[in-house]
């Protein structure tokens, strides 16, 4: 069992990882096809697992259309949606920056639609949080690629807020396991619907396209997802949320090990500041001063 202490941290570096895997799998394969494989092997993994634990399954029929939504939204335009942008020609500096963006529409929308309450050394800590984040990835600002590219990473931030406060809202009381085989199976559905449509590239089975595969399955969208609904469970969605602003930073730095790529000095402060603002986002809300209960 995961330390408690440790799962934000563990999320953060498993969540970053997925765009090294884009740029390892854009060459051989078209993103919703691979998205549909990664999906389906996920979910059949998932449901196998969850019969060999006899995990319990939604009671109601209406549970199962409430996973479907939250498939949809996190796992088909969330994620698919970065996917096809990338593909359409969005600079990855551009994308990141798009879907930085999350924690605040996350604490937007929580207070809006679920009723959370933001203080104000949490909404400094998202403010100081972003702009870190475009520090980290503004010398890849380099443009924009194709326009619809760029509706679609738009779509795909709404999308995947949408998803985690309604994961939370609806399904918090289903179990982990047999909900995300279920939320995985609709998304892996969707995928090849549209697949069939709009992505008419063949996944050239190389080695290295199995290998980004079983990793896409297991780490990304089984424990990483596993991980973020636990979180989800435990806090508040913006504070959880705030956890993604760590991940381009993170992201980064898996770049220039792997890549070799340049770390700007604007970057490494970026770096900081995201730091400093989800430590801010994530300190538990000062408590009122106790009441001198001895005067009357």
């Amino acid at each position: 069992m995961i330390h408690r202490a440790l799962v934000p941290g563990l999320f953060v570096i498993l969540w970053s990882t997925g765009y090294v895997v884009v740029r390892l799998t854009m060459p051989d394969a078209g993103p919703v096809r691979f998205l549909a494989w990664r999906f389906g092997a996920a979910a059949v993994l998932l449901a196998a697992a969850a019969v060999m634990v006899r995990a319990s399954w939604a009671p109601r029929a209406i549970d199962y259309g409430h996973l479907a939504v939250v498939g949809l939204l996190i796992h088909g335009i969330g994620l698919g949606g970065v996917w096809v942008a990338l593909d359409l020609g969005v600079e990855a500096g551009v994308a990141a920056l798009v879907m930085g963006t999350q924690p605040l529409l996350t604490a937007a929308f929580a207070i809006s639609l679920i009723g959370e309450r933001i203080d104000r050394r949490a909404a400094a800590g998202l403010a100081l949080g972003f702009l870190g984040v475009t520090l980290v990835i503004y010398h890849n600002l380099s443009g924009v690629g194709d326009p619809a590219g760029l509706v679609v990473v738009v779509a795909a931030v709404v999308g995947m807020t949408l998803g985690v406060l309604y994961q939370k809202r609806r399904c918090a009381h289903i179990d982990l396991v047999t909900g995300s085989a279920v939320q995985l199976a609709f998304a892996a559905l969707a995928c090849l619907v549209v697949a069939w449509w709009i992505d008419d590239r063949p996944i050239e089975w190389t080695l290295r396209i199995f290998a980004v595969l079983g990793w896409s399955v297991l780490v990304l969208s089984i424990a990483a997802t596993l991980l973020l609904y636990r979180l989800l469970r435990r806090g508040d969605a913006s504070r959880v949320a705030s956890l993604l602003y760590l991940v381009p930073p993170v992201t980064a730095l898996m770049a220039w090990a792997a890549f070799g790529e340049t770390l700007a000095a604007l970057a490494i402060a970026g770096m900081a500041l995201t730091a400093v603002g989800v430590a801010l986002v994530a300190a538990p809300p000062a408590s009122p001063p106790e009441k001198n209960l001895g005067a009357r």
